[in-house]
């Protein structure tokens, strides 16, 4: 009897074609957002832009964009790092698909989907705008910098998740029996199809190492920007890393490892922003303390961002990576982002002055006596957060 022998994937499918860890996703992604920090001397965010592009759009009607509260006469894309790599995110994540010959379009296949994608969207712009960030800007890129307020978005922005998740059961549209008639390929038009995929790939990689050579002289910075967002959706796409599922998950489907592979990040990140953090935050001056000051408007903000991420399909960073997969849902509910953060922007420049401004910054080494103690009790709790995620992922699956 002949032994049966196990298909080694090929060289193509194993560096281009083959899904990432989760884990994988968090290590580089982390890796990826302290350089970007090294290079720009600022966190990593998403949201921040979204603002500027809906004033710029309004503008075109005549509209004066300070009525949004915004101001595009001193905007540059090439000098804005978070508009950079957010196209770095979509298109990065598009070369990945293309390179694995995995992309099409996802179309809508019910209203409901729509709805949820209109709706989810709009949430998710005026509670970024409320929580002055969204889930990686007042979240991702400020725990680590022992923001308190960074903790208290987390637990807010879990409770949302979780709420948009009950919510979503309405917005799932009805189930059929019938199969989709789909129009089978022959081996030769897959191979044609893998071939044009993989060439339009190259041709986006090549293309963006011109913009970056090109605007090199003018904005020395945005090619490094430009490389790590492209970076950034390419390792997201690859791995699936998607923050919002780790969010949603525990509650929806008792599922845990994406949120244990979120958890990770958060102390790789933790861990590199350390010394920064050692040597450039004074304990004694809260004026120099990261994050944001802890209020009604962040735990209102981070609420109704989790469900409105939910309802989209994707958070800010999430939303991008998926547009660049395909998904019309997620087109639409970043035109709708746009426009909540646009209006909800307004809306927050008017009440400055009221519970957007109040409560203070508060800062874990100031409440624990030092750089030292902060490191090893947020070490220790994201330790136990994670324990606690996979025992509850075992009892849910039994």
């Amino acid at each position: 009897m002949e032994e049966n022998k196990t298909i080694q994937p090929t060289l193509y499918e194993r560096l281009l074609k083959k899904e990432w860890s989760y884990y994988a996703g968090a290590v580089m992604i982390s890796i990826l957002a302290i350089t970007l920090f090294m290079f720009s001397g600022s966190t990593w965010g998403v949201s921040g832009p979204l603002t500027t592009w809906g004033a710029q759009f309004f503008s075109l009607f005549g509209v004066d964009a300070s009525v949004w509260g915004a101001n595009i006469d001193s905007y540059k894309f090439f000098g804005n790092t978070a508009s950079m790599t957010d196209f770095g995110l979509l298109f990065g994540a598009l070369i990945s698909c293309l390179l694995a010959a995995e992309w099409k379009i996802r179309k809508i296949k019910h209203w409901k989907q729509f709805v949820a994608g209109a709706l989810g969207g709009l949430l998710m712009g005026f509670g970024a705008r409320f929580a002055s960030g969204c889930n990686i800007g007042g979240l991702f890129s400020q725990l680590p910098r022992f923001s308190v307020a960074a903790w208290v978005f987390l637990i807010f922005v879990f409770l949302g998740a979780t709420v948009g998740g009950k919510l979503l059961r309405f917005f799932m549209p009805p189930t059929s029996n019938k199969r989709p008639q789909r129009k089978r390929l022959t081996a030769e038009q897959r191979k044609r199809n893998r071939t044009i995929q993989i060439a339009l790939g190259v041709a986006l990689i090549v293309f963006f190492l011109i913009v970056a050579a090109v605007v090199a002289p003018t904005y020395p910075k945005a090619p490094y920007f430009i490389v790590i967002g492209l970076a950034l959706g390419y390792v997201m796409q690859r791995s699936r890393f998607c923050f919002t599922a780790a969010y949603r998950d525990p509650t929806l489907t008792g599922e845990t490892k994406l949120t244990r592979a979120v958890i990770l990040a958060f102390a790789l990140c933790t861990i590199m922003f350390f010394g920064f953090q050692a040597s450039h935050v004074d304990l004694a001056d809260p004026s120099t303390y990261p994050g944001n000051p802890i209020n009604l408007s962040l735990m209102l903000g981070s609420f109704i961002f989790g469900i409105g991420a939910v309802l989209a399909g994707g958070c800010a960073s999430g939303t991008f990576v998926r547009i660049g997969e395909g998904y019309v849902q997620n087109l639409i509910a970043l035109v709708f982002f746009i426009f909540g953060s646009v209006f909800g922007n307004a809306i927050t420049s008017r009440i400055a002055g009221s519970f957007m401004t109040a409560g203070s910054k508060v800062y874990l080494p100031a409440i624990l006596g030092g750089n030292i103690p902060a490191l090893i009790v947020q070490l220790l709790v994201l330790l136990g957060l994670w324990i606690a995620a996979d025992k509850w992922e075992q009892r849910k699956r039994g």
